[in-house]
């Protein structure tokens, strides 16, 4: 047993996702792999089991009614994501990462690992040089009359549109990865601001509620890594270097990129034979897919 666990989750439609972020963590040394059940079927079950992959059942943790669960079983990691000590004690270290992501370089996903060690709790906002657009705003004339953003919207309909005023213009913070120390005391922060972010019956967003709460309302501190650390290819590709096989961030000093995040990507996430047009640092232009295949 390593002192240092990651964890995801999954139903039968991203289990292939899920195998490839499983395959992607062989280039690691000390780190354990668990998987939460959100919906697998026998057969994947059976998969894991072969690998010595411990696989628990997900729960809500949180009074959701059925009629909003609509048999959305995958929802669940919504709030288990942030019970991973509960699920599987004994770890020194917990390392969420959602179905869709998959690690590309050691050395950089290892600064979550040092993060959760330093600080507690470590995780990448999600802002960028290379996504120009941060706040989508609409104007009549002279004046907005319309602001949209993630956490405006998310904190407005979970919470209260004051809150959601108020944070309108921060960051998101990605739950799509981060880990944190078993002794983070924060922790109860961001379980409390779940549980009060749910009361309305909202699923989806929950975790980034939380999460921006926690940070900005709470002042709990978090280590917060650059963006080269979770990768959203959804807002813009990156860059590939052919000599060292890795996916590098587009602009200088061209970082290898710890995390490849496929978020809002769905073409990419069911179909992994999809290839995009991608630059390499040596000036060429290649087909490559995004999927650690």
């Amino acid at each position: 047993m390593n002192k240092n666990l990651i964890v995801s989750a999954s139903d039968q439609k991203y289990s292939e996702l899920l195998i490839e972020l499983y395959n992607s963590t062989k280039i690691l040394d000390n780190y354990d792999f668990a998987i939460l059940d959100c919906g697998l079927n026998n057969e994947s079950l059976e998969f894991f089991k072969k690998k010595n992959i411990e696989v628990v059942k997900s729960e809500w943790h949180v009074d959701i009614p059925n009629y909003k669960v609509r048999g959305r079983e995958y929802l669940k990691a919504q709030f288990s994501r942030f019970y991973l000590d509960y699920y599987f004690p004994g770890y020194e270290n917990y390392i969420w990462m959602d179905s869709d992501t998959w690690i590309n370089c050691k050395e950089t996903f290892n600064y979550y690992l040092i993060g959760a060690i330093q600080s507690g709790f470590s995780i990448t906002p999600q802002i960028d040089r290379a996504s120009s657009k941060i706040i989508n705003i609409k104007w009549f004339f002279n004046f907005p009359y319309k602001i949209n953003s993630i956490n405006y919207k998310n904190i407005s309909r979970s919470l209260n549109k004051a809150l959601g005023r108020k944070y309108a213009g921060y960051y998101t913070i990605n739950a799509g990865c981060f880990a944190y120390n078993y002794k983070f005391d924060g922790i109860k922060n961001i379980r409390k601001n779940l549980s009060n972010a749910s009361e309305k019956g909202r699923i989806f967003g929950t975790d980034q509620v939380a999460l921006a709460i926690t940070m900005f309302e709470d002042k709990v501190p978090f280590e917060l890594l650059p963006s080269y650390c979770n990768w959203m290819c959804e807002h813009h590709l990156p860059k590939f270097c052919s000599k060292s096989n890795k996916f590098v961030e587009p602009f200088i000093p061209n970082t290898n990129i710890g995390v490849m995040h496929l978020a809002g990507l769905d073409t990419v996430r069911v179909n992994k034979n999809l290839l995009h047009e991608v630059q390499t640092l040596e000036g060429n232009k290649i087909r490559k897919s995004l999927r650690n295949i």
